[in-house]
């Protein structure tokens, strides 16, 4: 498919999820740092939000009776008309209604290659933003003093108990067995482009993850908002989410809300610490369902000027705690 017929996004919307327990799931939201919008559509869909400007973060449903846990897919945001009508014009896109939803908007639905579900939506209603991130700091936007420069003089940190706040859902992730199909279906329809592609020690032609952005020209964008990562070894069959991620304001609401999380029991998978590609702190938990989800701050940005990178075998974190023996 040639650049100039792909469909554009302009940002990473929502992830969508059925749980076993619904009830159960909301109650982790809660602490988990989402804010409920009140709204479930005719379908079932209850939707959760941050405090960007996307409508809802999270579409979240009760699983059918006697189902087990299910990630369904995720969506994305148009960037104009003409890139939405291409979408359209998919193989297999359906058109859905979805006015009752936060936010309005159209949307057409397209299964990815491994029959994942692909929303693309446009001419929702942005939500109002507030004029910086939610901080568990007291005082908001907290100053760092260094060990040379002060610039935080005569004001104290003081840190606010509670859960980290949601901003906007920043990536997710695929665990595949169909990892060059999936990466080449991905990058062919939409403005997808590698920031990092790791490849076996020794083997460049060997592909193992690529981190993807979407490519906006000279405008920034995440260093990714979508990961395929091939099962190494050969084992794992099939495709599966391996996890999702979301950004919160600065490193010290990042701790509060993985303290709180910690005392309300929830079980930690990976964390806290900062990885390499990306460079974002990350902090991996267990949700309700045993989904894994991340909470992140501090990631890196990128734009048309970013070469991609090629790295061999690299590790996951600068620093932190050893990666679980089951991470993959």
């Amino acid at each position: 498919m040639a650049a100039s017929d792909k469909v554009n996004f302009s940002r990473i919307s929502y992830v969508i999820y059925e749980h076993p327990d619904l009830t159960k799931f909301l109650a982790f939201a809660d602490d988990f740092g989402f804010e409920s919008t009140g709204v479930t559509d005719e379908d079932g869909n209850l939707f959760l939000r941050g405090y960007g400007p996307d409508p809802y973060v999270y579409v979240a449903r009760q699983a059918p009776a006697g189902q087990a846990k299910r990630f369904l897919g995720a969506g994305f945001t148009a960037q104009t008309k003409e890139d939405f009508e291409r979408a359209c014009k998919l193989e297999n896109a359906q058109l859905k209604d979805i006015s009752k939803r936060p936010g309005g908007g159209k949307m057409v639905s397209v299964p990815d290659i491994n029959g994942y579900e692909i929303q693309i939506v446009y001419d929702q209603k942005d939500r109002v933003i507030p004029d910086r991130g939610l901080s568990n700091v007291v005082s908001g936007q907290p100053n760092v003093n260094g060990a040379i420069t002060k610039v935080r003089k005569g004001l104290f940190n003081r840190l606010d108990s509670g859960p980290a706040k949601i901003h906007k859902l920043g990536h997710f992730g695929y665990m595949t067995d169909n990892y060059t199909k999936t990466c080449a279906w991905y990058s062919s329809h939409f403005n997808f482009k590698p920031t990092d592609i790791v490849h076996v020690p020794g083997d460049p032609s060997k592909e193992i993850m690529s981190f993807f952005h979407l490519d906006l020209g000279a405008e920034y964008s995440d260093h990714h908002c979508l990961l395929v990562a091939a099962h190494r070894d050969g084992n794992g069959k099939g495709t599966t989410v391996h996890h999702s991620s979301f950004e919160v304001e600065d490193i010290d609401t990042q701790m509060m809300g993985h303290k709180w999380l910690q005392d309300k029991g929830y079980e930690l998978k990976w964390g806290v610490g900062r990885h390499i590609m990306g460079s974002q702190v990350f902090d991996y938990w267990y949700d309700s369902a045993g989904f894994i989800v991340e909470h992140y701050a501090d990631g890196d940005l990128v734009n048309q000027d970013t070469p991609t990178s090629r790295l061999a075998g690299a590790e996951a974190a600068i620093w932190g705690p050893p990666i679980p023996a089951k991470w993959h």
